[in-house]
Formats: structure tokens, C-alpha cells, sequence
């Protein structure tokens, strides 16, 4: 009897930690800042591959590398990030799809301006699903 249990115990330490992996989780809502963080690097770096690459599936089906690239570049016009700051966020809720759309103030080296960046829920990580920038005037 103590053995069997003995057995089962075992058996349950094992099982569940690789059963609860394969049940589906949501991207944690913090984790929208780290993918912002790597999105703004990887536009300083001109890494327009890597950006295009971990984009969701659904801007990479609507979008040509070359168009999204294209858009790209024009933000790099603007120079490099020197900072920025979250300044609004909103979330949408479809009946399947997380969205959140963050808002960042943005300091580029030539222009100030707003970015939003509008991030999709898949399989637990955000995925970039497109951005605009709204200029707010040249530097000084």
C-alpha cells in the first residue's frame, strides 16, 4: 500500500510539471515592456530581419518583408533612439486574440514624436502586429 503510493507520487511529480506546459498561457502583461525594449533596439541596430521575423504570423501574411522594411527605415530617418517612455496603454479583447496597443513618447535625434506599437498574444509571447509614429516636431 505505502508503495503504491510511494509510486503514484513519484509518478504525479513527473507527469504534472510536463502536463501543465502543454495547456496554453497567456503572455504575462509586464512582459510588454522587454518586447518593446528589444523592438527599439533592434530598429537602432537596422535589424529590420530580425523585427520581421518575430513579428506575429498575421502582419508577416498581410505584410511583405519589403513593405514593413520600408517602414522601418522610415522611422530610422529620424536617427537613433535616445529614449522612451510608456505613456498610454490600451488593451483589446477579441473573442480569441489578446492585443495590447502601448504608446511610447519617443526621442529620436531629430524629431520627438509618439510610437504605438501594437503587440498580439501567441502561444504566450508578444508578437508585434504593427506600429505608427506620430511626429511631435524637430529638436533642437
Amino acid at each position: 500500500m505505502l508503495r503504491n503510493l510511494i509510486r503514484t507520487v513519484i509518478l504525479l511529480v513527473y507527469v504534472l510539471p510536463s502536463g501543465c506546459a502543454l495547456l496554453s498561457h497567456e503572455a504575462p502583461i509586464e512582459d510588454i515592456d522587454k518586447a518593446t525594449a528589444l523592438f527599439f533596439q533592434r530598429l537602432d541596430q537596422e535589424d529590420y530581419n530580425g523585427i520581421y521575423n518575430d513579428a506575429a504570423s498575421g502582419l508577416r501574411q498581410r505584410k511583405s518583408r519589403e513593405t514593413v522594411t520600408d517602414s522601418l527605415k522610415e522611422l530610422t530617418a529620424h536617427g537613433k533612439v535616445l529614449n522612451y517612455q510608456r505613456i498610454r496603454f490600451q488593451t483589446e479583447s477579441e473573442v480569441k486574440e489578446r492585443i495590447v496597443s502601448p504608446v511610447y513618447g519617443t526621442t529620436f535625434e531629430q524629431v520627438n514624436g509618439e510610437v504605438t506599437l501594437n503587440f498580439k498574444d501567441e502561444s504566450g509571447e508578444w508578437k508585434l502586429i504593427g506600429f505608427a509614429f506620430r511626429p511631435r516636431g524637430a529638436r533642437s
